[in-house]
Parts: C-alpha cells; structure tokens; sequence
C-alpha cells in the first residue's frame, strides 16, 4: 500500500462524520413567497409613497365589492350607487379625519409626519377591504333572499361597521406605533385623548356617509 495518501472517509469509518458535514454545509431552502394577503397588510419599516397609494387603491377596489353585494337587493343603478358608496367612507375618513387627527396631535407635541400618516391609513384601507370583500357573498346572499327591507339593511350595517371597526383598530395601531418610535408619548394622555377623539370621528363621518349614499340603508329605516 502506498504511503502517504489519505484513506477516503468511508474507509475510516468517518462516513456518518462526512454526511453530517455535508448536510451541515448544505445551503437552506430559500423561505416562500409570503401570500398576496400577507403581503398586503405587512408592515413596512419606511413608508413608501407608491406603495401606499397602491395598497389604498386595492382596499377601495375590494370595498366596492362589497357595495356591489348590497346593490344585488334592488339591481340596476343600485350596483354603482352602492359600489361607490361603500369606498366612500374611507376616502371621507383619509382625506378629513387623518389630516385633523395629524393637526390635533402636533399640539401635544407628538412628531407624526404625512407619510407615516399616510402609510398607516392605506393599510387600515385595506384591511379594511379585505374584510368587505371576504363579506360580499355573505351579503348578497343576505340581501337577495332578506324578505323585509330592515332586515337586509341590518345586515348590510352589520358588515359595514366589522370592516370600519377593523380598519379603525389597524390605523390607530400603526399611529400609536409610530409616536412610540418618535418619542412622541411623553403626553401620553392627551395623545391617547386624542386617538379616542379620531376613533369617534371616523365612525361617525363614515356613518354619514354611508346613510347618504347607500339606499338599501334609507329603504330599511323608512
């Protein structure tokens, strides 16, 4: 035998040392692709103007879904009432209340800029979507086969205030988060004041909107 030459490792009984070393040299499986949902909710550590405005455009779409599914009940020019009426209490919530909101809150000090702001309304937008869009069939089948008018405008209503609740815990969420990141709670009292005031707001403006749009609400109540 010549001397010298290094046995392989399965000679030296090295074998189950060599194939751990192996697997440990392994590279990993790359991770998967997080899910569109996912992706559309996810936080991100800078806002991104583009992307904002886009995950706001995707939560108004899946909005008019739902009013879609509340104009089924009466058909006709009811579908585009309604899928306009829907979404409208978010454009009426972002472009009203989030700008007072920002102005109220630079009175306790607190350092929100506009595209923080920005950014945490376009994902409150859309997961306030997500939600009227998982409810549209529910809806219109609720609507269709309702066989009193009150009945098929609470349902609607219903649907209406778990998407707003929702969007509004997700916005005031991200809001807090990003005065927590500022430094901006030393007024801990008056920003939460502050917040609660927003909260109230926003549900009463979408309210209004939504009585002044959406007939199958009017039809139900008269």
């Amino acid at each position: 035998m010549e001397t010298g030459v290094p046995e392989p490792a399965e000679r030296r009984g090295d074998a189950p040392a060599a194939r751990a070393a192996g697997v440990a040299t392994e590279p990993a499986a790359p991770a998967g692709h997080p899910g569109w949902t996912a992706s559309l909710l996810a936080e991100r550590p800078a806002p991104d103007l583009r992307g904002d405005l886009s995950r706001f455009g995707v939560g108004l779409g899946l909005a008019s879904l739902y009013g879609l599914a509340l104009g089924a009940r009466q058909g006709g020019v009811s579908f585009a009432h309604h899928a306009a009426g829907v979404p409208a209490a978010l454009v009426a919530v972002a472009c009203l209340g989030v700008p007072a909101l920002t102005i109220v809150l630079t009175l306790f000090d607190a350092t929100l800029d506009a595209p923080r702001a920005l950014s945490a309304t376009a994902r409150a937008a859309a997961a306030t979507g997500l939600v009227l869009g998982g409810l549209a069939p529910a809806a219109a089948l609720f609507v269709v086969t309702s066989a009193s008018d009150f009945t098929a405008a609470l349902m609607g209503m219903l649907g209406l205030a778990v998407g707003g609740v929702i969007g509004v815990i997700v916005l005031l969420r991200d809001l807090r988060a990003a005065l927590q990141r500022d430094g901006g709670l030393l007024l801990l009292a008056g920003h939460g004041a502050a917040l609660l005031g927003f909260a109230g707001f926003a549900v009463a403006l979408a309210l209004r909107v939504w009585w002044g749009t959406l007939p199958i609400l009017k039809e139900g109540v008269l």
